[in-house]
């Protein structure tokens, strides 16, 4: 050093010395340091007399203009020696010191004082701050630093550098808080909180995703929870996972790079380690930074948080997929229905009791019956039209054809907000059943579905969710085991004389004695009305089952054209009813109708918002909900003997008796005109026998309206309608839609893996937290960051990165922090030997240890905490370039 210690220089003054006390002698300075111990040489700088201070006392005291090299001559720029000579290089100025305005002055050049004017016009602002507090340390001007590293580019490059020693200033920076919180810390406890959370919720969520709930009940109108407050629930906690993965997946990482950077045999972290934390904060940066990415994503840490920051940012959509509330259908499940029995099928005096009329009995006693046959009228005329319709699009479009199978189904109404579909069944050819009886014949039998599902779908004892009850948006599907309604239309040509003996008007006259006319070998047959039933055969017997039970029908007379007659027997055990028409030729066409309960057949209905279909399934060997396979001893052919009472008033309501009167009813016209003229089916129209099938359909559907589920009556056969209502289950298979997690597209299972990562994620996450309850300092979160990097020495690692930022190989710098010891100050330091071969000169940090050795200061708790994390062996977590 060029001054002794006893020297006195008042830049090493007291704190406490005011600046105007201070004399600039240079054989009067004296240097603060520790006697016989190196001394921490720290790039600090300070700030000596300048230009501009010693041209203001220049400019205040009048010299000759030839005087002002000399009288400035060895001054420079304000950076001296104390011998007075320049310097080749520049140390920069601190801000805060003052020079004396009573030192010798200099002489400048006009080119020097003019620089120097402007310098200081610059930091005018700052000569006049108070001198910062802090201890005195000798700067060596041969000892490397980074402003003698890296060069200074300036005007003043032509001073001269060979000077002793000058004083500055050192800040010294003494942790004042461990690096390493205890196991009952506020920071251990919430991360160890966070990362519970996430992991338990993570993998409830993956659990919900991958066994998709149904939610039933629980998410409908009057249910615990709506729509609305599921989906925002569920929105919730999503977020909530997201957040605090992301919170605890960034303080994984920081603990990962911090203790890697605090490790004696690691290899360090750089700068690109260090920006995988944007990547799960801002995962924008893996676009606007991506100078980082490929080098750190070249690492299994940095794949690891590459996958993390993806996962992170898809999650709540994975979660809006796979585990938000959505509607959908669920599985299809056998169950067994409840529906509601009152009386027999088909019993007409119940069928009345349903009819809603303001007329009461008190008023008119067949009020009823009156509004049971508008009721036939309505819904007969409404399936009817519909089915025409359906006949007139067809043979528009050319799709009409002459085999029954492949013609129109029966369609029928319920409730008005129903639709029905029925089916043709036992089809038989006409052709070969036309040929067999040498007459134009037609029998169709036409299934209708058994209207009590309807009811039994809404029962509350089911639990069936109601479109009603999710907003208009639900919908399902039952598949019931129960029989269905059929009816049988039997149409046959016949003439004159085969229908005589069936024909009122055609009988013989009897005397007023009984007795016959004389010609009785003129009537039809030899008809003989002395003769019993059994022997008044006619041709039709054999067509109709005609018999001592099934009598012949008695129809007032032979209808004009156009017209039809219709006979129901009410003698008891009868089965069919019988409609007589006549056609345009004047042809005679005679029609049975019958009903019974077929067990070859099954009931759907679907319902929704829209409104509702119910369908009939019939014939189907593959169909394991036919009747017949629940109820195996259920056979067909029982025609019921209650129904023909029920049509006597469907065939009142629809005037199919008019004809004896010559009523000219229009429904009677139409009929006619579609009986059949050839043995086959005429592919542009409906028969006669298909039309009557519909115009009976809805008679089907009031029959079975709290009907028995089964093909008999199980009640006592002497009340065929109960007082109060039983329950009778069935077999059936149910198919709901309602609130359940999972996807609906197939493509949305790809965010399982999402789920799958994150869940992973966090539980790797959590296993390193409960091993390592003692976190350190988090050197990578940005506000350590900044006070590390800041109070660490420069290094000529990164050099041309403190404007434009790091690139390439700057990334590539690996860094450890290290300490010392004397001062309790951590700082970063580039590895030792990184860039050997690369032509790089590693600028080390020299530390100084004030005289003290190593076990002198391991009482130190800041020193012992070091030791012992510098000392700690790699963890099982083996991410990265080593641990």
């Amino acid at each position: 050093m060029a001054s002794s210690p006893d020297s006195t220089d008042p830049l090493l003054r007291p704190q406490s010395t005011p600046l105007s006390d201070a004399s600039f002698g240079s054989g009067n300075s004296t240097v603060v340091a520790s006697p016989g111990s190196p001394i921490y040489q720290r790039p600090v700088y300070q700030r000596v007399n300048s230009l501009a201070e010693q041209m203001d006392v220049s400019f205040n005291s009048p010299q000759p203009h030839d005087d002002i090299n000399t009288a400035y001559e060895g001054h420079g720029l304000g950076i001296s020696n104390s011998d007075g000579q320049k310097r080749n290089s520049v140390p920069r100025v601190p801000v805060g010191s003052k020079s004396d305005p009573n030192s010798p002055a200099s002489t400048l050049s006009p080119s020097t004082a003019k620089l120097a004017g402007k310098l200081y016009r610059s930091l005018g602002s700052h000569l006049e701050e108070e001198e910062p507090v802090g201890q005195y340390t000798t700067y060596n001007p041969s000892t490397p630093s980074l402003h003698q590293n890296f060069g200074a580019n300036s005007e003043l490059e032509d001073l001269n550098s060979s000077s002793p020693p000058t004083m500055v200033k050192e800040f010294p920076c003494r942790t004042r808080r461990p690096f390493q919180a205890g196991r009952g810390s506020r920071l251990a406890v919430t991360i160890i909180l966070l990362a519970v959370y996430s992991t338990v919720f993570s993998g409830i969520w993956l659990v919900i995703a991958i066994t998709k709930p149904r939610y039933g009940h629980t998410i409908i109108i009057a249910g615990k929870l709506s729509l609305n407050t599921a989906s925002l629930l569920c929105a919730a906690f999503a977020k909530s996972i997201e957040l605090s993965f992301v919170t605890v997946f960034v303080a994984f990482l920081g603990q990962l790079l911090s203790t890697r950077a605090l490790r004696r045999k690691g290899k360090g972290v750089t700068i690109a380690d260090m920006a995988m934390r944007s990547w799960v904060i801002q995962p924008g940066t893996l676009l606007t930074h991506f100078a980082s990415v490929k080098y750190a994503a070249a690492t299994l840490l940095g794949v690891f948080a590459l996958l993390a920051a993806l996962t992170a940012m898809v999650y709540t959509t994975a979660s809006d997929a796979l585990v938000a509330p959505k509607l959908k259908f669920g599985k299809l499940e056998n169950r067994q229905l409840w529906g509601r029995v009152s009386a027999t099928f088909a019993n007409p005096a119940f069928i009345g009791l349903q009819c809603n009329t303001p007329i009461s009995p008190n008023v008119d006693t067949e009020s009823a019956t009156t509004c049971i046959q508008i009721q036939h009228s309505g819904q007969a005329y409404h399936n009817y039209m519909q089915f025409l319709d359906i006949w007139t699009e067809n043979i528009a479009s050319g799709n009409s054809s002459g085999d029954l199978a492949q013609r129109p189904e029966p369609v029928g109404m319920l409730y008005d907000n129903t639709t029905v579909t029925g089916s043709w069944i036992n089809i038989q050819n006409m052709t070969l059943l036309s040929n067999e009886y040498h007459r134009t014949m037609n029998n169709v039998t036409m299934a209708m579905p058994h209207a009590g599902v309807f009811a039994a779908a809404r029962d509350s004892r089911n639990g069936i969710i109601q479109p009603q009850d999710l907003n208009g948006l639900g919908e399902y599907y039952i598949q019931a085991s129960v029989p269905s309604p059929v009816v049988n239309v039997l149409c046959a040509n016949a003439s004159a004389e085969e229908l005589a003996p069936m024909v009122f008007s055609k009988w013989p006259k009897p005397n007023n004695n009984g007795t016959t006319t004389p010609n009785t070998t003129t009537w039809p047959n030899n008809y003989n009305l002395t003769l019993p039933d059994s022997e008044k055969n006619t041709e039709l017997d054999d067509i109709f089952g005609f018999n001592d039970v099934q009598v012949h029908p008695i129809f007032p007379k032979l209808p004009l054209k156009y017209n039809t007659v219709f006979n129901y027997s009410a003698i008891y055990g009868a089965n069919a009813v019988y409609l007589l028409a006549t056609s345009a030729e004047e042809t005679y066409t005679l029609c049975s109708l019958r009903v019974a309960l077929s067990p070859n057949c099954s009931t759907a209905y679907h319902s929704s918002m829209s409104g509702g279909h119910l369908n009939s399934h019939c014939n189907d060997p593959n169909d394991h909900l036919a009747y017949s396979r629940s109820e195996p001893k259920a056979h067909s052919g029982v025609w019921s003997t209650d129904w023909i009472n029920v049509a006597s008033e469907w065939a009142l309501g629809l005037s199919l008796n008019a004809g004896i009167t010559d009523g000219q009813s229009t429904n009677a016209r139409l009929l006619t005109q579609l009986i059949p003229t050839s043995p086959e089916l005429d592919p542009s129209l409906p028969s006669i026998s298909e039309a009557l099938a519909i115009l009976a359909g809805n008679t089907l559907l009031l029959s079975t309206i709290e009907a028995p589920f089964i093909h008999y009556w199980n009640y006592s056969q002497t009340v065929p309608t109960l007082k109060d209502s039983q329950y009778q289950r069935f077999n059936a298979t149910l198919q709901t839609q309602d609130y359940a997690s999972g996807g609906t597209q197939s493509w949305q299972k790809i965010f399982y893996l999402v789920l799958l990562m994150i869940f992973i994620t966090n539980l790797c996450c959590l296993g390193y937290f409960a091993v390592h309850r003692s976190p350190v300092t988090d050197f990578i979160e940005p506000q350590n960051l900044f006070s590390l990097a800041l109070n660490s020495p420069p290094s000529a690692a990164i050099e041309g990165s403190c404007g434009g930022g790091p690139e390439g190989e700057h990334f590539q710098v690996p860094w450890s922090i290290e300490l010392d010891k004397e001062k309790q100050h951590l700082y970063f330091e580039s590895k030792e030997g990184w860039a050997q071969g690369k032509g790089r000169a590693v600028h080390r940090h020299q530390r100084s240890w004030g005289g003290r050795t190593d076990h002198e200061m391991e009482g130190s708790p800041v020193v012992r905490m070091y030791s012992r994390l510098k000392k700690k062996r790699t963890s099982f977590l083996w991410w990265g370039r080593g641990s």
